[in-house]
């Protein structure tokens, strides 16, 4: 017979018979289920990501003004860090010429020197307010 049975059956005659076999019965599913929890697939450490470096923010750059059809000169932001948006870091980006309001801001992202990414800025991202210097 399975143990729950036996342990119900033999508690209905005599009641110290339980009380033997339920130490017993916790101590083999113990057993059992420390068998599970021990694994040599632990998931790899987490390491925050990083601010991209100078030489990624360029290529990134390139990629992004070649995606949103940018000609001609460009200007950037500094590298700021995000928690929206597909990337951790990101710098605002648009084409150099008169600041009639007309020109797109985009964002691009990164996550250490990996490009992600690139967007049409968002209120939040506050790039208008942010100084802004020619691409080279």
């Amino acid at each position: 017979m399975h143990a729950p049975y036996e342990l119900a059956r033999c508690a209905r005659r005599r009641p110290a018979c339980g009380r033997r076999s339920l130490p017993a019965l916790s101590a083999g599913l113990t057993l059992l289920l420390a068998g599970c929890a021990s694994s040599a697939n632990l998931p790899p450490v987490y390491h925050p990501p990083r601010a991209p470096s100078a030489k990624a923010v360029q290529e990134g750059v390139r990629k992004g003004a070649a995606e949103a059809k940018l000609t001609g000169g460009l200007e950037t932001t500094a590298v700021r860090d995000t928690d929206h948006g597909p990337g951790s870091y990101f710098i605002c980006l648009r084409q150099l010429g008169p600041s009639d309001g007309r020109r797109p801001v985009y964002s691009v992202f990164f996550d250490d020197d990996v490009y992600k990414g690139i967007q049409s800025s968002v209120i939040l991202e506050a790039c208008e307010a942010q100084p802004w210097v020619p691409f080279n």
